[in-house]
C-alpha cells in the first residue's frame, strides 16, 4: 500500500518552509502547522488522542480504488492530488483513546472545479461501509436544494454501480433514493434543506455540500440534533465562498479562522481552507493555486481560469463570480455598493466612553412595526470617523424570520447586536427609552430620521427635546452621505467595531442614481435588508450638513 502518510507530512512540510506565501495562503500555512504540531502532541502520555497510521492510509487506499465518473483522466480510477491526502490523513488518522474519530466536524474549503464532491463522495461511501465499524450507520448527503443534494450522493451512486466488486465486499445496493448496505444495515441518502421533514433521522455522518448557500441554520440543527447518541459521527462541510449571507457560514468560516490561528482550541475540528491571501492581486496566476490546489496537475483548469480571469477584467459584472468560484473569497454582489475588503479593514473597536464628550450625530431608520428597525451614531475626531448602533427587532418577527429561511437574528440577538423586544410588533416604548438614554449619555447633534412609519414615535422624542431632523429620501440627500462614507471607509478613516448585523446590511445596499448620477440606497431591489446601512447613510448626512462640507453643485442634502 502506498504510504500516505508521508505524502500528508511532505505536504505539510512544503506549506510551512513556503514562507513567502507562493504556493500556498496564509490558513494552509496554519493548517500544516497545527498537523505538525498534533503529530507530537499524539505521542505524549497524556495525550486527548493518538495518530493511527494504518486507518489514515486505509481510507486513502480506499478513495484510490474508487472509478472517474466525470470527466476524462489518464487514469481509471482516483488519484488523490497532496491536497486531499492532507486532509483525509487527518481526518481519519487521528482517534481519541476510546478508538473513535477524533474529528466530528471537518470543513474543506477551496474554489470550484477542485474535486471537492468527487473526494466526498468515495469518503461517504467508506463510512457507509463496514470499514468504519459502526452498527447501522446513516450518511446523509445534505445541502439547500435536492438537486444539491444529490451532487454528491450522486456521485457516490455512479461509483458503487461501476464497481462490482465494491458491491460484493459490503454488499452494496444501489436504490433510487438511497445506497444500502446489507451487511451492517447502513443506508446514504440525500437530504435537502427542508429542516422540518427530517425527524427520525439518526445520521452516522453528515456530508453537507456548499453550506455557504444555506440561509439558516435550521438543516445543521435539525441533523446536530438527530445525531446525538452516535458514539463517532462525522459532519463534513465542503464549500466554495459564496456572497455576504447572514446564514450560518459567517459563524463558520470565522470558528475555522479562529482554529487555524489558535485563538480557539478546538480538538473536533479540522480545517483546510484554500483561498487567495488579502493581498494577493486576484488576477496573478501564480497566486491561484492557492485557491485552486489541482491547477498543478489540471492544464483544463489553470485554462479555464484564465478566461474567467480576462471576462472579470473587461466586465465588472462578472469580478465578484470570479472572486467567489475561482479565488475561494468572499464577495459582495456585483452590483453591491461597498467594497467589502476595504470595509473589513475598518473593524478597530468603538470606544464609547472616550466619545462621549464628542459631538455626536444619529441616524434613525424606523421600519413597519414588524421589522427590523435600526440606529446608528456617528463621530468624527481628527479626520478619523466612529460608528455604534443599535437594532430592534419584535420577538415574534425574529422568530419568524428564522424559520421562513430569512436573515438568522437570532444568533445576533444572543451576541447582542440587537435587542429583541416582546410580541409580534415593534414596541417603540422600548426604542423610546433607549433613545433618551443615549441622548443622555452622548453629545448628540442632530438624529436625522426616515420620515415614513416614524411620526408618533418623533413627536414624543421631540417632546423631550431631542433634536429630530427629517432626512429627505432620495439621491439629492444620501449622495453626499455615502460619498463622505465611501471616502472614509475606502481611506481607513473609519472605526465600526465589526458589527455584524451593519456588515451585513452594507453588504446589501445597491445603489440606484437620478440623471444627474446621484446615488441612494434602492431599497426595493435590494437583496435582503438594509435598515442599519441606511441609518449610518443617515447620521453622516446630519454630520455633512451640519459641518458645512463641501458639496459638488449637483446635490444638496435636504435635512429639515
Amino acid at each position: 500500500m502506498k504510504d500516505y502518510v508521508s505524502v500528508a507530512k511532505q505536504y505539510a512540510r512544503e506549506a510551512i518552509r513556503d514562507k513567502k506565501r507562493a504556493k500556498f495562503c496564509k490558513l494552509m500555512r496554519q493548517a500544516a502547522k497545527r498537523f505538525e504540531s498534533d503529530l507530537k502532541r499524539a505521542k505524549k502520555k497524556d495525550a486527548p488522542f493518538y495518530f493511527d497510521e494504518e486507518a489514515a492510509n486505509d481510507i486513502c487506499w480506499f478513495v484510490e480504488q474508487m472509478p472517474h465518473v466525470e470527466g476524462e483522466w489518464d487514469s481509471p480510477t482516483i488519484e488523490l492530488h497532496p491536497s486531499h491526502t492532507f486532509f483525509l490523513v487527518q481526518l481519519f488518522g487521528f482517534k481519541k483513546q476510546d478508538g473513535t474519530r477524533r474529528f466530528s466536524t471537518a470543513l474543506f474549503a477551496v474554489a470550484r472545479k477542485n474535486a471537492k464532491s468527487t473526494v466526498a463522495a468515495p469518503v461517504g461511501l467508506y463510512l457507509l461501509s463496514p470499514e468504519d465499524g459502526q452498527v447501522g450507520p446513516q450518511i446523509i448527503s445534505g445541502a439547500t436544494t435536492g438537486d444539491q443534494a444529490r451532487i454528491i450522493w450522486g456521485i457516490a451512486k455512479r461509483m458503487a454501480e461501476r464497481e462490482h466488486d465494491l458491491r460484493d465486499a459490503y454488499g452494496f445496493e444501489c436504490l433510487a433514493n438511497a445506497i444500502v448496505c446489507h451487511q451492517n444495515g447502513g443506508t446514504f441518502k440525500p437530504v435537502n434543506s427542508k429542516a422540518s421533514t427530517q425527524d427520525g433521522l439518526n445520521p452516522s455522518a453528515v456530508l453537507l455540500d456548499e453550506v455557504h448557500a444555506h440561509k439558516t441554520s435550521d438543516l445543521i440543527n435539525v441533523l446536530d440534533s438527530a445525531a446525538g447518541a452516535r458514539r463517532s459521527r462525522l459532519f463534513l462541510y465542503t464549500t466554495t465562498e459564496g456572497y455576504v449571507s447572514a446564514g450560518p457560514w459567517p459563524e463558520l468560516r470565522a470558528f475555522a479562522k479562529n482554529t487555524l490561528e489558535g485563538t480557539v482550541e478546538a480538538d473536533h475540528f479540522l480545517v483546510s481552507f484554500y483561498q487567495l491571501d488579502d493581498d494577493d492581486d486576484i488576477h496573478d496566476e501564480a497566486k491561484w493555486i492557492k485557491a485552486n490546489p489541482l491547477i498543478e496537475v489540471n492544464g483544463s483548469l489553470l485554462e479555464a481560469i484564465r478566461k474567467d480571469s480576462l471576462e472579470a477584467r473587461a466586465m465588472p459584472s462578472k469580478l465578484a463570480e470570479f472572486k467567489i468560484k475561482r479565488c475561494n473569497r468572499e464577495a459582495v454582489s456585483s452590483e453591491s455598493w461597498v467594497d467589502l475588503q476595504a470595509w473589513d479593514g475598518c473593524a478597530d473597536p468603538v470606544d464609547l466612553e472616550m466619545l462621549k464628550t464628542v459631538p455626536c450625530y444619529a441616524g434613525l431608520d424606523l421600519a413597519a412595526t414588524s421589522d427590523l428597525n435600526a440606529l446608528r451614531l456617528y463621530w468624527v475626531i481628527d479626520g478619523h470617523s466612529y460608528t455604534w448602533g443599535k437594532c430592534w427587532c419584535p420577538r415574534d418577527a425574529a422568530q419568524m424570520i428564522t424559520l421562513t429561511g430569512m436573515p438568522r437574528y437570532a444568533g445576533w440577538v444572543e451576541q447582542g447586536y440587537i435587542h429583541q423586544t416582546d410580541g409580534n410588533v415593534a414596541d417603540y416604548s422600548v426604542i423610546e427609552s433607549d433613545m433618551l438614554r443615549f441622548y443622555s449619555e452622548f453629545q448628540i447633534v442632530k438624529i436625522a430620521y426616515d420620515p415614513w412609519n416614524a411620526s408618533d414615535l418623533v413627536n414624543r422624542l421631540t417632546d423631550h427635546g431631542l433634536p429630530m431632523a427629517q432626512f429627505i429620501q432620495g439621491p439629492k440627500s444620501y449622495h453626499p452621505a455615502m460619498q463622505h462614507l465611501e471616502r472614509m471607509y475606502k481611506r481607513g478613516s473609519l472605526s465600526h467595531g465589526g458589527d455584524p448585523v451593519l456588515r451585513w446590511a452594507m453588504g446589501n445596499v445597491i445603489p440606484r442614481y437620478d440623471q444627474n448620477m446621484n446615488q441612494a440606497p434602492d431599497k426595493k431591489n435590494a437583496p435582503d435588508k438594509i435598515d442599519p446601512a441606511a441609518a449610518l447613510f443617515m447620521a453622516c448626512g446630519a454630520y455633512v450638513s451640519e459641518n458645512d462640507m463641501p458639496l459638488d453643485e449637483d446635490y444638496e442634502i435636504a435635512v429639515v
